[in-house]
C-alpha cells in the first residue's frame, strides 16, 4: 500500500513537471524517456518491489517439495506394481486321494506346486471336502516336528491332511468329491479328490 502511494505521488509530480515544461515551451526528447525518470532528479524511478525475482529460500522450498512429491509418486507406483505382480498360484500335481487312516478316520494326500511369484505358507491350512450329503468335512494339515509347509515360487510339496472328525469313514465321500484348500492368508483353490 505504501509503495503504491509513493508511485502515485511520483506520477503526480511528473505530471506537474510536464505541464510546467509545456507551458514554458520546452521540447522533450521522447515520451518514453520522460515516463522513466523521476520528477525532480530526472533519474530512473525505483520502486520497493523486485520484478520477476523470488527469494532464494522460496526456490529451495519449491525444489525440495518437487523432489519429495516425485519420490512419493515413484514409491506408490513401485509398491502397487510389485504387490500386483507378486501373487500365489497353487496347482495340484497328480490326483489327490482319500485313504482310510491307520488309527481310524480319513486322511487326504495331496501334492501342491506354487506356480506363482509369491511365497505361500500352508501351515495351519485346511481343506474342506464335500461328502455325499453335500456337507463340508474339515481336514487339517499334519506336519512332522520342525517340518515347514512354506512353498516358494516353483516349489512343490506332498502333504497329508486328516479329518478333524475321527469317527468319519471313507464310505461317506463320493469318488470325485470337490475339495477346497484355504490358507490362513485367505488364499483358496478347489480340486477334485478320488478314493483308491
Amino acid at each position: 500500500m505504501i509503495a503504491d502511494e509513493a508511485e502515485l505521488r511520483k506520477a503526480v509530480e511528473l505530471a506537474r513537471l510536464i505541464v510546467r515544461e509545456a507551458e514554458r515551451g520546452a521540447r522533450w526528447p521522447s515520451p518514453a524517456l520522460i515516463l522513466n525518470r523521476g520528477a525532480r532528479t530526472r533519474k530512473a524511478m525505483r520502486t520497493g518491489k523486485r520484478a520477476g525475482a523470488m527469494p532464494p529460500i522460496v526456490t529451495v522450498i519449491i525444489f525440495v517439495a518437487a523432489v519429495v512429491a516425485a519420490a512419493l509418486a515413484a514409491y506408490f507406483i513401485y509398491a502397487t506394481t510389485a504387490k500386483g505382480t507378486r501373487q500365489v498360484m497353487l496347482t495340484v500335481i497328480g490326483q489327490p486321494t482319500l485313504y482310510a487312516g491307520q488309527q481310524g478316520g480319513v486322511e487326504l494326500r495331496v501334492t501342491f506346486k506354487n506356480d506363482g511369484t509369491a511365497d505361500v505358507d500352508l501351515a495351519e491350512s485346511k481343506i474342506y471336502v464335500q461328502d455325499k450329503d453335500k456337507k463340508a468335512v474339515e481336514f487339517t494339515i499334519v506336519l512332522a516336528k520342525d517340518e515347514s509347509a512354506l512353498l516358494r515360487p516353483g516349489d512343490s510339496k506332498a502333504l497329508k491332511y486328516e479329518a478333524t472328525d475321527t469317527d468319519i469313514t471313507l464310505d461317506r465321500f463320493p469318488d470325485g468329491a470337490m475339495a477346497t484348500l484355504q490358507t490362513r492368508d485367505g488364499y483358496q483353490t478347489s480340486f477334485a479328490v478320488v478314493k483308491p
